[in-house]
């Protein structure tokens, strides 16, 4: 009986130290691949930041900017919309003049400061835009919070980006209103923020004077119906022709998919739980670049999490098609794996479709399909191609010898107390 009860001892501690080891090394991943996909740190030394002053009968946007980093494609791609009509006049703002980090291995110039606004040295916003930053509620987006807050006191629209709600959640904006966010966000903001009805199920929510999107390209649609309360239908759809979201139209329905991690998502789980080994995209801007561009490459591969990317550009500096300035480390006599906006065959439509095409050469179909759901961009018209094995055997591989060496360190106490008894039992 004492023998049984030693044998299932033993198997019970080599199960338990299997499974502790094989959650550490998924554990230091995960904590891994939350460090490679933190924004660039803030620098001073930036290039000028030409200044412009609105015309008559123009509305002022204020693309908000976060000190702890923000979400490139969630600042970008409502820049890019909003900049794209005559009817709009749009700036970035900061907390300091030195460029704001963003995903992606860049940062931004910002045009004007909070303080700027607050001595009347840049112009009051009719429209704030709000991005996803990644310590909404820390010291470090005070100012912001601040700068919200007394907009929309002033009479300003407030469009929030994403998990740009929980930015706006910390100040205090949508208490009492119906709000939506990232669908990977909204149980824990039910949480954090009972006093917010947030949505599911919804490419953007309105109330009053404040819009919500969903996921990072749910921003798009979004910002299209901004556009159309502020400039007219008109005008929304000549810039949602030109911007070619799968699916919209003026008229289109605002209820997408309700979404949710599943068995199908595990390739895109297994890339961020083992990112060691991740290959690098160096992504090289130029200037003259269309920011959703620009943005979008960048997008897809810090979403697929399997591989890191670095923006990079002949001067360290680029200025966009909308004149926005992007801080980049230098390209010097590195090779760029890809320039932004110039992805597939010359002439090909850009954008998030041509970040997919370019994704799919080096990801397996499930990241690829992952990755779509993480940005809520549709890709039933996206050309993909099929990634080399080898692309796709990497986190796999990594697994299975996470997976050996977590049942070597599990049967190893096991090992040693028989090593040890037949060694007495020699002696004796």
């Amino acid at each position: 009986m004492a023998r049984i009860a030693r044998r299932i001892g033993s198997v019970a501690l080599a199960v338990s130290l299997t499974v502790a080891t094989f959650a550490v090394i998924a554990i230091v991943g995960l904590y891994s691949s939350g460090g490679e996909m933190a924004s660039a740190t803030n620098s001073a030394a930036v290039s000028p930041n030409p200044r412009e002053t609105p015309r008559d009968g123009h509305f002022t946007v204020a693309v908000v900017l976060g000190q702890s980093g923000s979400d490139t494609a969630d600042a970008l791609a409502p820049y890019d919309l909003l900049a794209s009509s005559p009817d709009f006049f749009v700036y970035t703002i900061a907390a300091s003049a030195d460029a704001a980090p963003v995903d992606g291995g860049m940062s931004v110039v910002p045009a004007h400061t909070f303080a700027e606004v607050a001595s009347g040295a840049a112009p009051l916003p009719d429209l704030v835009v709000v991005p996803a930053v990644n310590s909404p509620a820390g010291p470090e987006e005070a100012a912001a919070r601040e700068f919200i807050v007394q907009q929309y006191a002033a009479g300003a629209r407030i469009l929030g980006i994403c998990a740009g709600s929980r930015l706006l959640a910390a100040a205090g904006i949508l208490d009492g209103l119906q709000a939506t966010s990232h669908w990977s966000r909204i149980a824990a903001l039910t949480a954090s923020n009972p006093e917010v009805s947030w949505v599911t199920g919804q490419r953007y929510v309105q109330a009053g004077r404040v819009t919500t999107t969903g996921g990072v390209t749910s921003s798009i649609p979004g910002t299209l119906k901004v556009i159309a309360d502020m400039a007219g239908d008109a005008e929304a759809i000549r810039v949602g022709e030109s911007i070619r979201y799968p699916g919209w139209t003026i008229t289109a329905p605002t209820a997408m998919p309700v979404h949710r991690f599943g068995v199908e998502d595990a390739a895109f789980l297994m890339n961020t739980a083992f990112p060691w080994g991740r290959p690098n995209i160096a992504v090289e801007l130029r200037d003259g670049v269309d920011e959703i561009d620009a943005a979008s490459i960048l997008e897809v591969y810090s979403y697929s999490q399997g591989a890191t990317t670095t923006a990079l550009s002949t001067t360290g500096f680029v200025t966009t098609r909308h004149g926005l300035v992007i801080k980049t480390s230098l390209l010097g006599d590195a090779t760029a794996t890809v320039v932004a906006g110039e992805l597939g065959r010359p002439g090909s439509a850009q954008g998030f479709d041509a970040a997919f095409e370019q994704l799919s050469k080096s990801s397996s179909p499930s990241v690829v399909l992952s990755v779509s759901k993480m940005i809520e961009y549709p890709i039933y018209r996206v050309a993909q191609e099929t990634a080399p094995l080898a692309a796709q055997a990497r986190t796999p591989l990594l697994m299975t010898l996470g997976l050996l060496l977590a049942v070597a360190v599990g049967l190893l106490p096991t090992t040693v107390i028989r090593w040890v008894r037949r060694r007495r039992a020699a002696r004796t």
